[in-house]
């Protein structure tokens, strides 16, 4: 008995010395962390009409100006023909001054829109290669698959596009971001290009709108560190390397102004050192190298679109937050803080921050509380991983996702959007046996292998069941009895990220009919289920405690343990000697910052609740 215990004690002891070389934990992430950006542009002739100012010049120089170190990036331009603009490259500063000179090529002067081939092109050297960085494609367009005045070869293109190139960037792990800038675009194609390769599709307005919308395509590739902008002022913290500040402009604002923490003031015309400003049209975009700590002051309009993006040793870092979600679909969203590459696990430190979500654009705003406190769907108490849970009760077409974390010294934040669909698209039109009900599987969210039942309410409250035959793979039909009584829909399957959904879908009425008023109970908030407190357990002492199985010790062969025992210590000691040494002389500067940090976060903490106690 004796023997064993000392077999396993040490081998336990080498086990908890093998993880603190390992590190802390980990934040598990599906895509690797730099991104490759391919931006491709139409300069067909239609844009005279949709795009009179060129503004996808100022577009695009916003873009190359916000991609961030460690980002690949190229252009492409088409029309009839494709011409790669700006080569892919590492994102440096010769990248972006290159970008932004070469963008005053872009105008309309192409005929045809040939989206087969520039997908191709500048998709090209993926095919079959393993990702090394997150892979976009940002399709900006006005019109439709137009590569020819024959329509059937027009049509051959994009069936092309569907069926050889598509399945082609999946497997090839690219996100198809699409943005269609008129009415008359293929938004058919371009919904289906974003939402099967997990990207976002966005519809234009009018131009002068696209550099907002090329904002929030680099947040989506991007994924920028933030600090919030509140009544146009913002805080710098110790950690902060350099922060980029992105400043919308009316045409008739007065020129935008900076002032430092210790109340310098300084504008475009006049830069102290480590300023760079970067004034286009209908934006002002400052860089600060070495910020000085403390809190800044913008002098500009006010705009939910400003921002103030930050490089930084100390991260926030996320799982991967969708771009598509079912309804009623759970998402767990987790969120860390990292250090130099490392996860942050201090206690002193992680006891002082709080982390939280907010969703908007579903059922109004709605705040979740993230835990680190192994309470579900938190995994690991303690760990530095934080966890909540997203539950989107209806479909809403731009859902935004704002993570936080904060603490009495400084504040990081990360924005997302998601659009969240029912599970099957439905649908009645007129066949050849009367009204059908066609009812489609939303592929952006829902994996194939789903069932599906339909029936109308021909009488209140009763199910008319509806003889649903399947066509081609996800899509279904079925005659309708009437046109007046409202249809449903019930699908029951998985997301593609394998959550359960039995879902009812209605009433589903034609074109035109109005459905009947139903009095639905209020939806539920938007947010995480409140962990039940975990209930105190204490040992009873009626209860009797099983005692151990006996094991008789071996009189014979104690000498091999002994030695494997001996051994194990040794190795044990030697092993915790050269991690000492290690520790201690590879300590980063950035530890030392993080040191500060607390030490600055705890001292602000204790003011705080002595003015509050006060």
């Amino acid at each position: 008995m004796a023997v064993q215990h000392r077999g396993v004690i040490p081998i336990l002891w080498w086990l908890s010395v093998m993880l603190l070389l390992a590190g802390g934990a980990a934040l598990a992430v599906d895509e690797p962390e730099n991104a490759d950006v391919r931006v491709l542009i139409d300069i067909s002739g239609s844009m005279r009409q949709n795009d009179p100012n060129n503004l996808r010049r100022p577009a695009l120089r916003m873009l190359a100006g916000l991609l961030q170190p460690g980002t690949r990036a190229g252009v492409w331009t088409f029309a009839r023909w494709v011409n790669n603009l700006v080569p892919v490259a590492e994102v440096d500063t010769v990248w972006k001054k290159r970008s932004q000179s070469l963008s005053k090529q872009i105008s309309s002067p192409g005929q045809f829109t040939n989206i087969e081939e520039v997908l191709d092109a500048a998709s090209l050297d993926w095919n079959g290669e393993t990702p090394s960085h997150a892979r976009h494609l940002i399709l900006l367009t006005d019109g439709m698959v137009d590569v020819s005045k024959v329509a059937a070869e027009n049509a051959a293109s994009r069936s092309r596009i569907l069926d050889d190139l598509l399945p082609r960037l999946k497997a090839d792990q690219v996100k198809v971001h699409t943005i269609a800038l008129s009415e008359r675009a293929d938004h058919a194609l371009m919904k289906k290009l974003a939402g099967e390769t997990g990207g976002w599709y966005q519809q234009v307005e009018k131009a002068e709108d696209l550099q907002r919308i090329f904002l929030r395509m680099f947040e989506k590739v991007g994924k920028p560190d933030t600090v919030p902008l509140e009544g146009n002022r913002f805080v710098v913290d110790g950690a902060v390397d350099e922060a980029t500040v992105l400043a919308f402009r009316q045409p008739d604002a007065p020129p935008t102004k900076l002032v430092s923490p210790s109340g310098e003031e300084f504008s475009d015309s006049d830069l102290p050192s480590g300023v760079a400003w970067f004034r286009d049209k209908g934006y002002d975009m400052v860089t600060i190298s070495g910020p000085e700590k403390g809190e800044w002051v913008l002098e500009a309009d006010l705009d939910p679109d400003n921002r103030v993006m930050i490089v930084t040793q100390l991260k926030l870092q996320t799982s991967e937050i969708p771009t598509h979600a079912a309804v009623g679909e759970d998402m767990v969203v987790e969120a860390n803080l990292k250090n130099n590459g490392k996860v942050v696990t201090r206690e002193a430190f992680l006891r002082l921050l709080e982390v939280n979500a907010t969703v908007s654009g579903v059922d109004g705003p709605g705040r979740l509380v993230m835990n680190d406190a192994g309470q579900p769907p938190d995994a690991n108490g303690g760990d530095g991983v934080y966890a909540t849970q997203l539950v989107t009760s209806g479909a809403a077409d731009d859902v935004e996702l704002l993570v936080t974390v904060e603490s009495p010294t400084f504040t990081r934040e990360k924005r997302f959007r998601l659009t969240v669909h029912e599970p099957v698209d439905a649908m009645i039109t007129e066949g050849p046996n009367g009204s059908v009900i066609r009812i489609a599987l939303q592929r952006a969210v829902m994996a194939p292998g789903a069932s599906v039942d339909a029936w109308q309410e021909i009488v209140p409250g009763e199910k008319t069941v509806l003889d649903v035959q399947p066509g081609a793979d996800g899509e279904w039909s079925a005659v309708l009895q009437d046109t007046v009584s409202p249809s449903y829909v019930k699908v029951v399957g998985t997301t593609l990220r394998e959550a359960v959904i039995d879902r009812t879908v209605g009433p589903i009425m034609p074109a035109g009919v109005a459905a009947p008023v139903v009095v639905e109970p209020s939806p539920q908030p938007v947010g995480p289920v409140e962990p039940a407190p975990l209930p105190e357990t204490e040992p009873s002492v009626d209860e009797p405690v099983a005692a151990p199985l006996a094991v008789e010790p071996e009189q014979d062969g104690w000498v091999m343990p002994a030695v494997i025992f001996g051994l194990l210590n040794f190795v044990l000691i030697v092993a915790g000697v050269v991690w000492f040494i290690l520790r201690r002389r590879r300590k980063q500067p950035q530890d030392a910052e993080l040191d500060d940090l607390i030490a600055e976060t705890t001292e602000a903490a204790a003011t705080e609740r002595q003015e509050s106690a006060a």
